[in-house]
């Protein structure tokens, strides 16, 4: 039985439609986007941090999401603010206004929630249910989901990339360094792990950033191992709803 994995990227950040989008189709794998729904052209509040320029959900934003859906990846809500005290404020408000914003742009059903800083509680949990989605990703603690097993889809759990292999550098941020990823260790026959980027390129582009050519070696790895038939690489509601239909690859 193959490994199954799914690639997912965080906070609709430039930098994953400019340097990780034209990757991801030439290895023909699809993935899922997590956008803050608001249009806002940058990510800042909240950290100690450079202005990082995120999609704004301008007329050109949607034209090429919208033609990303028709590619076969998918889109999912990462909350409206992405601000710690609205999260908890009023999580109804995150889950469902976000919801109801990408549809509404996109004309597609968003089922994907992601918990922006990973934060969860019961009350959130809650509200992101009452909104109707059907899996939502937290983490990152690097579980690997047997496909036998039964999981709880609104508490699934990921890999952050790159997490190991950093250098602390000013500002308490850090940057991804060239081998610092074992492309294989991510596959366990019979297994779903998913997978969460943030920055593709520098400190400038997004937090928690790997190397252009980091993220080249990662996806080209990963294809060499597709075509050898050791993984199936699938978007985030593909892979969650294979614990629910029997097919199991």
């Amino acid at each position: 039985m193959h490994a199954l994995i799914s690639l997912t990227f965080d906070d609709g950040l430039r930098c994953q439609f400019e340097k990780a989008l034209p990757v991801l189709n030439a290895c023909g794998f699809p993935a899922t986007f997590f956008l803050i729904a608001n249009n806002k052209p940058a990510l800042k509040k909240g950290f100690r941090q450079p202005r990082w320029r995120k999609t704004n959900w301008n007329k050109k934003d949607i034209q090429l999401f919208s033609s990303m859906i028709r590619q076969g990846h998918e889109f999912g809500s990462h909350s409206v603010h992405h601000e710690q005290p609205y999260l908890d404020r009023d999580p109804g408000f995150e889950a469902e206004a976000s919801k109801a914003w990408i549809q509404d742009r996109l004309e597609v059903e968003v089922t994907s929630y992601c918990y922006p800083f990973c934060h969860f509680t019961r009350q959130i949990r809650s509200a992101v249910e009452s909104a109707g989605y059907q899996q939502a990703r937290w983490g990152a603690h690097e579980t690997y989901y047997p496909l036998v097993e039964k999981i709880d889809p609104l508490k699934i759990d990921c890999r952050m990339i790159s997490k190991s292999g950093y250098e602390r550098i000013r500002r308490g941020h850090f940057i991804g360094q060239l081998g610092a990823e074992d492309v294989g260790g991510w596959l366990r026959p019979g297994c779903w792990h998913v997978l969460m980027f943030h920055g593709i390129g520098t400190i400038k582009d997004g937090w928690w950033p790997i190397p252009d050519a980091e993220f080249a070696r990662q996806m080209t790895e990963l294809a060499a191992l597709r075509d050898s038939r050791a993984v199936e690489v699938v978007t985030f509601k593909d892979g969650a709803q294979r614990f629910g239909n029997g097919k199991h690859g």
